[in-house]
């Protein structure tokens, strides 16, 4: 289920706690205790390459759907358009369009998506505190450590989030009418092949009208957000210590696990 407005949040079945894996000897790392930060993340950095970058199927449309698709945005951007304006005016682009036209069509995607993930940014989170594979893989073989956050909490303060839904095949996305804009958004940036399921993954993501900068793609976090921190079983006694060391006094209330 995904969340799109703040008021929503009370209405869905979440996580109490949803959590993200880091490692402490990663200075980067740190940020999201020491400064309360994290970061949304460029799609085109995801080891996933498809993760939010299923094309929109033009080539697929029949001719009917070719017209419908001119018809419908005819309506909106000629608003004083008689009908039969808009139809000869779909007709005409049905005969012309470049949607048949399949090197037209992927040229296109490649340069909707270049500019795409210089403006989205995505953070990437977990219901599964307890993932041997999670905590080999994002926090450096159990060395590192995994923050708990409170779902309500951070969703209202990040404006949204919700669940990956995970696929035996990527769902066939299709231009407006037949998929909205809405539709398109959410299976693009909330699917992904069931390969990666064991991730149980949460997110909520930032779109700029502009390309965003590194410092524009970091976000402050509330004190209230966080709720616990849980240590790898293989962090050394000197890396916990220096982690406890480094946890700001707005932080003290947060539940430390040793594991």
């Amino acid at each position: 289920m995904i969340i799109t407005k703040q008021e929503q949040l009370k209405n869905i079945d979440l996580p109490e706690t949803i959590y993200k894996y880091r490692d402490w000897l990663d200075d980067y790392h740190k940020s999201i205790i020491t400064k309360r930060q994290v970061f949304l993340a460029p799609p085109d950095s995801f080891e996933d390459k498809l993760d939010c970058k299923i094309p929109i199927r033009y080539d697929l449309l029949t001719d009917k759907e070719i017209y419908d698709k001119y018809l419908f945005y005819s309506k909106i951007e000629n608003p004083r358009w008689s009908n039969t304006q808009h139809e000869n005016h779909a007709r005409e682009w049905t005969e012309k369009t470049p949607l048949r036209n399949l090197d037209s069509i992927e040229l296109s995607q490649e340069k909707f998506f270049s500019g795409f993930c210089k403006r989205f940014g995505v953070l990437s989170l977990t219901a599964e505190p307890a993932n041997d594979f999670m905590w080999a893989k994002y926090s450096n073989d159990f060395k590192g450590f995994c923050v708990g956050f409170n779902t309500v909490v951070m969703f209202n303060y990040l404006g949204g989030g919700g669940n990956v839904i995970y696929y035996d095949e990527l769902p066939i996305i299709y231009p407006e009418p037949k998929h909205s804009i809405e539709e398109q958004h959410s299976y693009q940036v909330y699917s992904k092949e069931r390969k990666w399921e064991f991730e149980k993954e949460y997110r909520t993501h930032k779109f700029s009208y502009t390309d965003l900068t590194n410092d524009e793609r970091i976000v402050t976090l509330p004190p209230e957000a966080y709720k616990c921190l849980i240590l790898g079983k293989n962090m050394t006694q000197e890396i916990k210590e220096s982690l406890r060391n480094s946890i700001p006094k707005e932080l003290s209330h947060i539940e430390i696990i040793d594991s």
